[in-house]
């Protein structure tokens, strides 16, 4: 996603048109630099066009040998790099659709991959890192599609089999499984609401089983369907990650989930994300109180965030841009067309959920920063700060008009964190929206609001000339 207008509700996001971009420039280079071999120009047409989906171990080998042999071949030539990016991109939109089979048919090495297709070994050496790292990506999230399919049946149905599987899925030998879930089912009551006052004297038990408690928790929560208390839930997540010390590995676990399924929005997605923003820090006053939501406070912490999990989160998310941004695309999305329902009812997730969902995104982007962080918060600023943007527009624009108000505030503060010298012009035009933002609902306290957040866009303008000024 390279338009910096991907998240408004006044375009049609075209997933699709992306893709077939990436696949028109990528032959453009094919026909351009592999003219003098026409058998390697055949094949790489091939595989640049092809579509991922179903696609069998054996013709995912060739696919994957014959970007090897594009990369080999270009490999001293000045579109090198641009033939790289076009074809991780192109992976990286398609690896999710490949069959289940073939990718556990693919191990991937250090700087190789070896895939098994009927009995037989093949290893593919020197591949393009960014491609191995999206390949690891895509049997991670694989992996923990199965791990809660099998968690949802144990759920349903406690028998040997499906211990078994749970076993399977998650890597831990079978008696580790049944004493962990045998806790863990202790946590619930017949109607699946969580119940308090039995983890605190369960903590260091579960704690002992480390990352797989906490994955298992994570699933069965979700398996739960969310009639759980989810605040009290989330506080003893916090307080079990926090002893695991392993920040990391819950992270990972979180963000694989999170992208699961990107044109979704699922109940456990805002969970997901505001743990995320707890993991990135190193002291957390929500350890001590349960918490509805993030608090903005969290965008003055500097010094109190762990800068090993923030870099890692980073990689994380620039890894899976597509998905993580079309992701977030579907919930603005699914927002927008609420927000223009005639007789909304009582739709789940609800308006309100999916701001708030928003809202815990963009915190957790502007405490990161990165390419994709940056890439989301501009285009969010030109959505929240443009007063003739669709969001304004929507039928129930006025019964939120708060909430956009104190999004746009959030979103200018991230800015602020992780912009650039060429974000001054944006957020130059967007303050002189000021007033324009203030008459949208007369109440002194939508007023009050805008005089806030203009006065935050003249301190991060100020911040980033004064940043770029000393660095020049």
């Amino acid at each position: 996603m390279t338009d910096p207008r991907f998240l408004s509700a006044d375009i049609d996001p075209a997933k699709d048109t992306n893709v077939s971009s990436l696949k028109e420039q990528a032959m453009q280079l094919i026909d351009q630099e592999l003219n003098e071999d026409q058998k390697l120009h055949d094949d790489a047409a091939v595989a640049i066009l092809n579509d991922y989906d179903g696609m069998g171990a054996e013709t995912f080998l060739k696919q994957m040998h014959t970007f090897s042999l594009i990369l080999n071949a270009l490999n001293n030539k000045t579109v090198f790099l641009e033939m790289a990016t076009l074809l991780a991109n192109l992976l990286r939109a398609g690896i999710y659709k490949v069959d289940g089979e073939a990718l556990d048919a693919v191990s991937v090495r250090r700087d190789a991959i070896q895939v098994q297709v009927d009995g037989k070994s093949t290893m593919i050496g020197s591949v393009n890192a960014e491609l191995l790292t999206i390949l690891s990506l895509g049997k991670e999230s694989l992996e923990t599609e199965r791990q809660l399919m099998v968690i949802d049946r144990l759920v349903k149905r406690r028998n040997e089999k499906n211990l078994q599987a749970v076993s399977g899925a998650f890597k831990i030998p079978l008696h580790d499984t049944e004493k962990i879930t045998l806790l863990i089912e202790k946590l619930f009551d017949g109607q699946g609401n969580f119940i308090r006052k039995t983890f605190e004297p369960m903590i260091d038990e579960l704690a002992r089983h480390g990352n797989h408690a906490f994955e298992l928790l994570w699933c069965y929560f979700k398996a739960l369907k969310g009639r759980a208390n989810r605040v009290a839930f989330l506080n003893a997540l916090q307080h079990l990650i926090s002893r695991i010390k392993r920040p990391k590995h819950a992270l990972r676990f979180l963000l694989a989930d999170f992208c699961r399924h990107p044109d979704r929005v699922e109940p456990s997605d805002r969970n997901a994300i505001m743990l995320a923003n707890i993991l990135l820090r190193t002291y957390n006053k929500e350890l001590d109180v349960d918490i509805e939501m993030t608090p903005e406070e969290v965008l003055n912490v500097r010094n109190g965030l762990d800068r090993n999990v923030v870099h890692y989160a980073q990689f994380r998310i620039d890894s899976v841009e597509y998905r993580f941004s079309s992701k977030v695309v579907a919930i603005h999305e699914k927002m927008v067309a609420l927000l223009n329902a005639a007789t909304p009812g009582k739709p789940k997730p609800s308006v309100r959920h999916l701001l708030f969902l928003e809202r815990e995104i963009f915190i957790f982007l502007s405490l990161l920063s990165g390419k994709t962080a940056h890439l989301i918060l501009v285009s969010a600023l030109n959505e929240y700060g443009d007063p003739k943007a669709g969001i304004y527009r929507t039928l129930r624009a006025a019964t939120y008009l708060p909430v956009f108000l104190q999004h746009l505030k959030i979103i200018v503060r991230g800015v602020g964190r992780v912009g650039t010298r060429d974000d001054v012009s944006l957020l130059r035009k967007i303050s002189e929206y000021g007033y324009q933002l203030s008459e949208l609902s007369g109440t002194p306290e939508n007023q009050r609001s805008v005089v806030r957040t203009m006065e935050w866009i003249d301190n991060v303008i100020r911040s980033i000339t004064t940043v770029n000024w000393h660095s020049a």
